[in-house]
């Protein structure tokens, strides 16, 4: 543990709010941070000893900060993870950061996390002569459309940098400014996304016996796939399981010959989604195969849950205490949204923080509420832990 630990001054944080608005007002979605990702860039040059590297992909990117201190041994590397980009939306806080690009905003505070990552870096420099080891700062894509982590890990990033541990966080704005929730175990969920397609023989309404009507069967498997909750799985333990769209035919007197489905299940224990997936299987074949149809059932997206690594808790508990102090620190219920941080912890240990951000006395909008805005005085602290849980982390890898 670092002593004499120094913070960001007014005039560093100055810097950094005008960042955050920077990135708040000029927000672009998955795939598409071309300017933030050079607005990234360019304030990472600006900071001496900050080594930058292409990640691969056409937008993100990659730096390392390294330590003065010789290492004993293998210099141990630990990552910090912010996610840039924005969703579609238009937004309806009013406040002289909004948003200048129609159609687009910052509802999840992915601003607000670059801005943070971007506040660690200069925290980290201010302390390169107490640490041995480097700090690998990860600037990612895509993390709305869950597939940014998954591309940078195709693309090599822990073949090219061996981190051994990974910490993110996010901004939380049902919790107060000034609190932060470190929770040892599950912390978000797993989903797998699907798509569902039956097929019958489609004809004249007035002669369904003449037809195989693929809508009475989507129903019907409609109906019993929403059993799989509270018929299949331990109603102590969770699962949200969910047909989000139906699409087929248009004409009033036609039997149309397919239907198409969308849907997704969520749940945080690895087992019960495996057995609600097999329920979900069972349920399309048999289904169909009772009304004469035909289905396929796709996987388009899977995306584990966010677990905490017991390794990582203290090392992340020492960090939050140095920075919000030991009565601010709060656990919590899982929540079943969904993060591609998950991805990095399929690979080495992980830990991942929800940060309040809620001004007392404000209304804490949800994250993608076209009102959701997040409190800058959260900021300083969110970069202070993220710069700890690094330097925490190197020294107590370190020894192992």
């Amino acid at each position: 543990m670092i002593n004499d630990f120094e913070d960001l001054s007014q005039s560093e944080l100055d810097e950094l709010l005008a960042v955050r608005h920077h990135l708040h007002r000029n927000p672009e979605p998955s795939w598409q941070e071309f300017e933030t990702t050079q607005y990234l860039r360019s304030q990472l040059e600006q900071m001496p000893g900050v080594k930058i590297y292409e990640n691969g992909l056409e937008t993100g990117l990659l730096a390392v900060i390294e330590g003065f201190l010789p290492a004993e041994g293998e210099p141990v590397t630990v990552a910090l993870r912010a996610d840039i980009d924005s969703i579609a939306g238009t937004e309806l806080w009013k406040s002289d950061v909004c948003s200048q690009k129609p159609g687009l905003m910052h509802a999840c505070g992915h601003d607000f996390h670059s801005t943070a990552l971007l506040g660690a870096a200069r925290l980290l420099l201010k302390h390169q002569k107490n640490f041995a080891g480097k700090v690998l700062l990860i600037f990612q894509p895509a993390e709305e459309t869950t597939d940014g982590a998954r591309a940078l890990i195709a693309k090599g990033l822990f073949d090219r940098f061996h981190p051994r541990a990974i910490f993110g966080l996010h901004n939380r704005p049902e919790v107060q400014t000034g609190q932060v929730i470190v929770q040892p175990t599950a912390l978000m969920a797993a989903k797998i996304n699907f798509e569902i397609e039956v097929c019958g023989v489609g004809g004249h309404g007035s002669m369904p016996h003449k037809c195989v009507d693929p809508l009475v069967c989507a129903a019907s498997m409609i109906q019993t796939v929403l059993t799989i909750p509270s018929r299949n799985i331990d109603p102590m333990k969770a699962l949200v399981c969910s047909i989000c769209s139906i699409h087929g035919g248009t004409p009033q007197n036609l039997i149309v010959d397919r239907v198409e489905m969308t849907g997704s299940m969520r749940y945080l224990d690895p087992e019960v989604g495996k057995r609600a997936f097999e329920r979900l299987q069972t349920i399309v074949a048999s289904t169909a195969d009772c009304f004469e149809c035909k289905a396929t059932l796709n996987v388009v997206e899977k995306v584990p849950a966010v677990i905490n690594h017991p390794l990582l808790y203290p090392i992340a508990l020492d960090a939050a205490k140095q920075t919000y102090g030991e009565d601010h620190i709060l656990q919590s219920d899982p929540c079943l949204a969904t993060e591609d941080f998950a991805d990095y912890m399929q690979q080495i240990p992980g830990f991942f923080y929800w940060v309040g951000n809620c001004k007392a006395g404000d209304h804490p909008y949800a994250w993608h509420n076209a009102q959701f805005h997040v409190d800058d005085e959260a900021l300083p602290q969110a970069a202070k832990l993220l710069a700890l849980s690094a330097l925490n982390g190197i020294e107590a890898l370190g020894r192992r």
